[in-house]
């Protein structure tokens, strides 16, 4: 999984602010460590602060008892949930680390004070927001309409790596294990790993443990 982090500045949230504002944004939040299966924030708590990861893998996910939907999986520079920040309720998903994970925190008060001073940053968390609600909506589709295999081909074609499907054989961005594959297709575990098996019999992918290879992209994207 990416584990390195990479420089300050190069976050998307504020990259496009003066080398000063953001000197004044890092002096205004503080870094946190977590260690891996630890959780960062958890849906239906006070609004904690905005957090953005420095440095390694989370996801994103519904839980019901030891059951859980995972709905997005997110690395270096990535937003864990804004949405308290702007209508004042409390977090709507929750966040788990994946592997060992640094993030940038900003208090609630430095969050809102952030959103304020710049709107460039405020306009980046909208759009994250929106992009976020168009992919719940095509996951409510995919689980609504299509059948395991399809979406183990969607999973499987979002995770390759830069989303660049051509020669050579791509691998995923994020080795996944299969529970976590069948958390993010919505099925048992034992259903996602006939669905992949299936789809390495067909010549479309190759299993290694952790790794799955993208042989015949264009394939998957038939039978997503």
């Amino acid at each position: 999984m990416t584990g390195n982090a990479q420089p300050f500045e190069t976050v998307s949230l504020w990259a496009d602010l003066a080398p000063a504002d953001q000197r004044m944004l890092y002096a205004n939040m503080t870094e946190v460590s977590f260690g891996a299966r630890k959780f960062v924030l958890k849906e239906n708590t006070p609004f904690s602060g905005l957090h953005v990861i420095k440095s390694g893998n989370i996801k994103l996910c519904k839980a019901c008892g030891d059951k859980e939907q995972i709905l997005d999986l997110l690395g270096h520079g990535d937003v864990l949930d804004p949405i308290p920040l702007f209508d004042g309720g409390t977090h709507a998903v929750t966040a788990k680390t994946m592997t060992p994970v640094v993030v940038y925190r900003f208090a609630p008060g430095a969050a809102r004070q952030l959103i304020a001073q710049y709107p460039s940053v405020l306009n980046v968390l909208l759009n994250l927001v929106s992009a976020r609600l168009r992919k719940l909506a095509a996951l409510a589709n995919d689980l609504a309409f299509k059948d395991v295999t399809a979406r183990v081909c969607h999973v499987l074609l979002e995770q390759v790596v830069g989303d660049d499907t051509s020669p050579p054989h791509p691998k995923l961005e994020r080795p996944l294990t299969r529970q976590e594959l069948a958390a993010m297709v919505g099925t048992a575990r034992e259903v996602a790993w006939r669905a992949l098996k299936k789809l390495e019999h067909d010549g479309l992918i190759e299993i290694h443990g952790q790794e799955i290879v993208v042989l015949d992209a264009a394939a998957l994207a038939l039978r997503a």
